[in-house]
């Protein structure tokens, strides 16, 4: 796996991740969608920590968000 395929993957764990937002605003108190938005923030916040360990510029792979004002 290069580095161009794993930044198309985490680009597509964002698209789906803004996704859900959209999901979750259209079915207001629904549980399931409250779950599957956490889901993906959880997902890009271990992917963000590992970068950040390892001093990878986050901004290369689509990270330089504030992912808990983004998706929480």
């Amino acid at each position: 796996m290069n580095e161009d395929f794993i930044k198309y993957i985490i680009a597509k764990i964002i698209d789906n991740a803004n996704d859900s937002i959209e999901e979750q605003n259209k079915s207001k108190n629904d549980l399931f969608y409250e779950g599957k938005k956490f889901a993906y923030y959880e997902v890009l916040d271990s992917i963000k920590n590992e970068l950040i360990v390892r001093d990878i510029d986050l901004k290369e792979f689509g990270l330089d968000i504030d992912l808990e004002k983004t998706f929480l």
